[in-house]
Formats: structure tokens, sequence, C-alpha cells
């Protein structure tokens, strides 16, 4: 429970700033990391999610833990293949990092499945409480967009992951 709450109370300022807000509304997005600047003229929805996404991953969720390389190496606006390419990287380089350690691992992305289940879980936990706290539906359907995400990674993964593999032509000779 107390998870939950640190998670709820650092999406506090967000949910509120943005809880009568519509999610269809454009609004010019910029992120700006130690390292470079992404911009877009996009939907609130869609600058919410990796906002909501960092805020929730960076919290202490054992569930969310996971997802925390992925914060270091975020990549605002992702698209699916591009999310399915990082999720899998980061993956098989913590499974690469298990073996170093001489600890069992999964070069096959067999624990994608159950980190992305529970990932969900947290999320579909969340999306209730914050449609409850506002009066518009950009908080939520921001949270929704990352649970499509969390849904579809698992899902499209190895079709993804197949298409991606003429990219690797020149290790695969």
């Amino acid at each position: 429970m107390k998870v939950q709450t640190n998670i709820a109370l650092n999406l506090v300022n967000i949910t509120e700033e943005f809880k009568d807000s519509f999610s269809y509304e454009n609004v010019g997005v910029t992120v700006t990391t130690e390292d470079r600047t992404y911009s877009k003229y996009t939907s609130l929805q869609e600058g919410l999610s990796s906002l909501i996404g960092i805020v929730m991953v960076t919290n202490g969720c054992p569930v969310m833990e996971f997802l925390k390389p992925m914060v270091r190496f975020h990549l605002p606006f992702a698209t699916l293949v591009e999310t399915i390419f990082r999720m899998a990287s980061m993956y098989l380089m913590s499974q690469y990092f298990l073996r170093q350690k001489g600890k069992p691992y999964d070069f096959k992305l067999e624990g994608l499945e159950k980190i992305y289940s529970e990932v969900g879980q947290v999320n579909r936990d969340f999306s209730q409480r914050l449609a409850d706290a506002a009066s518009k539906d950009a908080n939520i359907n921001a949270l929704v967009n990352l649970d499509c995400f969390a849904t579809m990674v698992p899902l499209q993964a190895e079709e993804m992951l197949s298409e991606i593999e003429r990219y690797f032509s020149a290790y695969l000779k």
C-alpha cells in the first residue's frame, strides 16, 4: 500500500493540473533531458503518457521497478516498434548481467510477458483512481495509452522483432 501511496502522491500535481482537460487537446510538448531536447505538437494524452509513466516507474513500486532502465534511456513519443525494441534490448541486457553473475537467465524473452502483465495490473488499478479524480479525460486516457503499450508489447514482440531482424543482417552472416 505504501508504494501505491508514493505513486499517488507524486501524481497529484500532474493529475490536478490536467483534471479539467480533454485528452484530444492539441499541445506543444517539449521534453528536455540531460543529453537532448525533444519537441512535438501532439495530443495532451500523448504528452501526459510519458510524464505519468516516468513518475509511476520512479516511485519504488516493485512491479514498475523492472522498467526503470527505460527511464534513463527514455524516448518521448515512441512508437510501438520503438518501445518493443527498447524493451527487448533492456530485458536482454538484464539477462546478460544475470548470466555474467552466474544466475539463471532468459534469452527467450519469456519473462517479458509476466513483467508486462503485472505492469498492466498496476496501470488498471491507477486508471480507476485517475478517473475518480478528474472531470475530463486527459489523465485517464494518458494512462490508458500507457496500458495499451503494456498490453501490446508481449502480444506484438515476436512479430515486430522478426520485422526488425533485417536491420541486423551484418551480424547474421
